[in-house]
């Protein structure tokens, strides 16, 4: 046991409280709740209850790492990832059962220096956090997930469900809060999780682009994210051939030279921590291209005069932002591989040459900035794939955390 309560000390050492979410501390049913933190969806939960009066729930992040750090210990050399976390055969069941067994002793030896009543995940698949299920049945605590993904394109989105299911055992999760009935439905068809556990809230950082469409962005501002090569090489899809390297290529070379030629335009280059480090030292940085590493990039929108992006869920923040939105289509991508890409239909967003491209994004950095309301086409995208078209996805996050914590 010394071990156990060891491991617990560490643990509560590394705990911090999340200082952006006020409490009152006045209130009599004040309810603590152990977050294991992950880009994006902190920031759901920091939209869902920004501002929020009266609010009895205190939130504490404890880093993913350390539950990793013990899931690595108990498998040993047994290797378990995202989205394969199914425990089959009889060494791997009984590692799994020590993981369990181990996480219920220090979980509850935690209890003597902190006591939490409910525990948040962000992913049904996240290997370490998969059976934290089992561990809350055990220590009478809620397991609620918020699960984050929900933006597939129709190749993943009907692959999905298959597997799911094969690789991975149902949530025992008490409720799982999703983006889309999309992805509800397809974690009901992979019986994964059944209809009650599942409650569609959307997507609350979302909110924040709602709230921009009175905002005018900057005049001289475009902000790239950049593209992922290998976005639909992923565990759904399962087309290991396939990429966007030309794409990617292609839109990066054409918006260097524009801004080569147009020195009083800022260029921002957008990445993703892991996919685009090596953008770090490259030499064509200068006072008007700038690399942004990492993070979640909504809060770029803000100033950004054109969006230019392609199969990510910016896009759809973007047409909530009402900004102005370039996709790349050089290679007819939307017609030639349109199971691999995002539904949108409209086809103002895409630019299919270079001389297109140029003439788009001049048009948008010389017209004036309108605040206009959604149209029903913008609306339909937006509940397909975030499950928000009024900007309140948020409040319904906190209500859903309020009732299930209670």
């Amino acid at each position: 046991m010394k071990a156990y309560n060891l491991c617990a000390l560490i643990l509560w050492f590394n705990i911090r409280k999340i200082k952006k979410i006020d409490v009152n501390y006045k209130s009599k049913n004040i309810k603590k709740v152990l977050v294991f933190p992950k880009s994006a969806g902190n920031e759901d939960l920091l939209e869902a209850f920004k501002n929020k009066k009266n609010n009895d729930i205190i939130f504490f992040i404890l880093p993913r790492r350390f539950l990793k750090g013990i899931h690595k210990y108990c498998f040993k050399n047994i290797r378990i990832k995202d989205y394969f976390t199914k425990i089959e055969g009889y060494e791997k069941v009984y590692k799994k059962k020590i993981y369990v067994k181990s996480l219920i002793k220090i979980f509850n030896s935690l209890n003597k220096f902190i006591h939490f009543d409910s525990f948040i995940s962000f992913n049904i698949f996240y290997y370490a956090e998969k059976y934290l299920d089992e561990v809350c049945v055990n220590l009478n605590k809620k397991f609620i997930v918020l699960h984050k993904e929900s933006t597939f394109t129709p190749l993943e989105k009907k692959g999905a469900s298959i597997v799911y299911g094969k690789n991975n055992d149902k949530s025992l999760a008490n409720k799982i809060s999703v983006y889309s009935k999309t992805q509800k439905n397809i974690l009901i068809k992979s019986k994964i999780a059944s209809e009650k556990q599942i409650i569609v809230n959307g997507c609350p950082r979302s909110d924040y682009s709602f709230k921009l469409r009175k905002s005018k962005p900057k005049n001289d501002l475009i902000v790239y994210y950049l593209i992922e090569k290998r976005r639909a090489q992923n565990l759904i899809s399962k087309k290991k051939k396939i990429n966007w390297d030309n794409l990617y290529s292609q839109t990066l070379k054409y918006l260097l030279e524009y801004i080569k030629d147009n020195p009083h335009i800022k260029l921002i280059l957008k990445g993703k921590t892991g996919i685009h480090n090596n953008f770090k030292n490259t030499k064509f940085l200068n006072n008007n291209c700038v690399f942004i590493n990492g993070g979640t990039g909504e809060k770029l929108l803000k100033n950004a005069k054109v969006v230019i992006a392609f199969n990510t869920t910016i896009l759809f923040e973007a047409i909530a932002g009402n900004r102005n939105l370039i996709i790349p289509n050089f290679n007819n991508e939307n017609t030639k591989k349109r199971d691999l890409v995002y539904k949108i239909k409209n086809s103002d967003y895409f630019v299919n040459s270079k001389s297109h491209f140029f003439k788009k994004i001049n048009f948008y950095l010389n017209s004036k900035y309108k605040n206009r309301k959604l149209q029903n086409k913008e609306k339909k995208v937006l509940n397909y794939y975030l499950g928000n078209m009024d900007g309140k996805s948020g409040k319904r996050l906190a209500n859903f955390l309020r009732k299930t914590i209670s």
